[in-house]
């Protein structure tokens, strides 16, 4: 009588394996020139294409793999945190912003003798008062201060933790009370009068 195993055929008895028909055996024979396999399946004789092997597992990534994982994952969620702030304008607008802080804060401390050239021509061409243009200016560049410094300390208050030994739950959403105190800067700055406003947003 013959036998078949995973992989093997015979006329005498297999370890492991089972007894097969002759007509079993035969088509066995037949399968292995054509490259097929034998298999023993829950006790079941089956000749077909050889099973692909199983992948082997990821190995475990050692300790300091798993802080280089970590870190960069909070910092390309920082990364994309920090451009969101910036996405809607084009460089060039964003390579004036020094200028810009820079009028609007001269302005601050001086609103009657500031010159602000700059911010001059950008306001007439665009045909929005001088002022009105100055306050927009410095909402703006309020609101960039207190979020940009959030969204640094989050991502610093992640490092530590990560370099600590723990893996903290990434998220870089600015929350309620930053928003609210975006909303406050924006009233303050447009609606304080303009002899007071220098203190009101000390």
């Amino acid at each position: 009588m013959p036998y078949a195993a995973e992989g093997r055929i015979g006329q005498d008895p297999i370890p492991g394996g089972i007894a097969i028909t002759d007509e079993q055996y035969q088509q066995a024979l037949a399968g292995q020139l054509d490259g097929l396999h034998v298999q023993i399946i829950d006790g079941v004789f089956f000749v077909g294409p050889k099973p692909e092997p199983e992948p082997e597992p990821d190995p475990e990534p050692t300790p300091e793999q798993l802080l280089a994982q970590r870190l960069l994952a909070s910092n390309s969620q920082y990364e994309q945190a920090t451009a969101a702030l910036t996405a809607d304008y084009p460089q060039l607008e964003k390579d004036t912003w020094p200028t810009q802080d820079a009028e609007s804060s001269a302005w601050l401390l001086d609103p009657l003798g500031a010159s602000t050239p700059w911010i001059d021509r950008a306001a007439a061409v665009r045909g929005l008062d001088r002022e009105e243009y100055l306050r927009r200016t410095l909402v703006k560049a309020r609101q960039f201060v207190i979020m940009s410094a959030w969204l640094t300390g989050r991502r610093q208050g992640y490092e530590d933790a990560i370099k600590d030994g723990s893996d903290p739950v990434l998220d870089y959403q600015l929350p309620v009370e930053v928003l609210l105190e975006l909303q406050a800067v924006q009233q303050t700055v447009m609606t304080a009068p303009t002899a007071q406003l220098k203190e009101a947003l000390a």
